[in-house]
């Protein structure tokens, strides 16, 4: 649910409790009144609503699916699960209930098995509308995101464009796709369309957000990514370009912030770890940059940026042994690092103060840097790599 979504519903849902106290046993008004309290969070009211349904021995099959919905809304995946099975076994399989089971799949991290249950529909959905065969389409394509899968969803999102299935909402989590596939003209081109149907499509106002921030457009990219963030205020991909949009205008402490929430929502992610780091490291919180180089190590000891932004700090507080130490890794690992060479320099003498290192710090983070240039090209290189091939790979160091 997003807070777009929940408004309406809960306007709706004011409106048929009142209906409902002149006729509560009113079977429309009951299934109305559950399914709009589904959808703006009102849980206990749907469990009420549901309750009473069962009393009233309405459908069991419809009331079934409804206490599945709610179970999926609290969270509570292996009761959701269970519900749908039986669900099925009663009345037989359909795309509707596969997407809702191969939804709790996705919740549950098993991807394959997301996939493997939305793969046999999404040909059969065409037949029932356009409105199933979104849903399956947007859950498939996050079932390839997650799976790394992108060369082949790209292409699947192509073929179904051209073949003229491919739904409004479908096209936003294909842009999102498309962006760390480093197709741009794609990613903007199917953000785009996704937005003119439905301003509110968050993985369209993100794939949009971070096309303006590669090209430079912090401003533009802030109005995206703000926007993205009303409709889903929990998702941590969002916040962490937010804050990268704040370091490439300049406000640091803002970007921070930004950037401190989104390593709370997910604290695996490598590069929104550099950026912290830089971010402290830009306001002279030297410790507190170093706590964040460590946090990105901790995830992953074989990137040489890491350990070549480990160098860079631990030379500017004079720690020299430990910085040659990083500095000899980072090179082991890739001899062309972008930031221990800034790092070597420092302790060879040749680069200046410690201020003037800063500063070519900060040109590291400018637009023809981080967020465009071979320091950014490598994290989001490595990021996509590791992803690819897991959190623990051999060690190289």
């Amino acid at each position: 649910m997003t807070v777009a979504a929940a408004s309406p519903a809960a306007g709706r849902l004011q409106r048929l409790r009142a209906y409902l106290e002149q006729d509560p046993s009113n079977a429309a008004l009951l299934a109305e009144a559950c399914d709009a309290a589904i959808a703006c969070g009102a849980h206990e009211e749907a469990q009420r609503l549901i309750a009473s349904a069962e009393r009233l021995a309405l459908d069991p099959a419809q009331w079934l699916f409804r206490r599945a919905r709610l179970a999926i809304a609290r969270r509570e995946l292996v009761a959701a699960a269970g519900l749908l099975e039986r669900l099925q076994a009663m009345v037989g399989e359909g795309p509707v209930l596969a997407h809702d089971l191969a939804y709790v799949r996705l919740l549950q991290g098993d991807f394959e098995a997301c996939r493997a249950g939305v793969q046999p529909w999404l040909d059969v959905a065409r037949a029932g509308g356009p409105e199933p065969l979104e849903a399956l389409q947007v859950l498939w394509l996050r079932a390839m995101h997650r799976l790394q899968q992108l060369d082949e969803a790209v292409a699947w999102a192509r073929a179904q464009l051209a073949a003229g299935t491919l739904q409004p909402h479908a096209l936003g989590a294909a842009s999102l796709i498309a962006l760390d596939q480093e197709e741009f003209d794609a990613a903007r081109e199917w953000a785009d369309a996704a937005l003119a149907v439905d301003a509110q499509q968050v993985e369209a106002l993100v794939a949009r957000g971070s096309v303006a921030l590669a090209g430079g457009d912090a401003g533009r990219a802030t109005e995206l990514l703000q926007q993205a963030l009303r409709c889903n205020p929990e998702d941590g991909r969002t916040w962490s370009a937010l804050g990268m949009a704040s370091l490439q205008a300049g406000d640091l402490p803002l970007a921070q912030s930004q950037l401190e929430e989104a390593v709370r929502r997910m604290p695996d992610h490598v590069g929104t770890w550099h950026a912290l780091g830089w971010a402290r490291l830009l306001q002279g919180a030297r410790p507190d940059a170093l706590a964040a180089f460590r946090a990105a190590l901790a995830i992953d000891r074989n990137f040489a940026e890491t350990h070549g932004a480990l160098g860079l700090v631990l030379a500017l507080s004079g720690q020299r042994d430990e910085a040659h130490h990083h500095l000899e890794l980072a090179d082991r690992l890739d001899p062309a690092n972008v930031t221990g060479r800034y790092a070597r320099a420092l302790l060879a003498g040749e680069a200046g103060d410690r201020a003037a290192i800063e500063r070519l710090a900060r040109r590291l983070l400018d637009r023809g840097g981080f967020f465009g240039g071979p320091l950014g090209e490598a994290v989001l290189r490595h990021t996509r790599a590791r992803d690819r091939n897991g959190r623990n790979g051999p060690q190289r160091n």
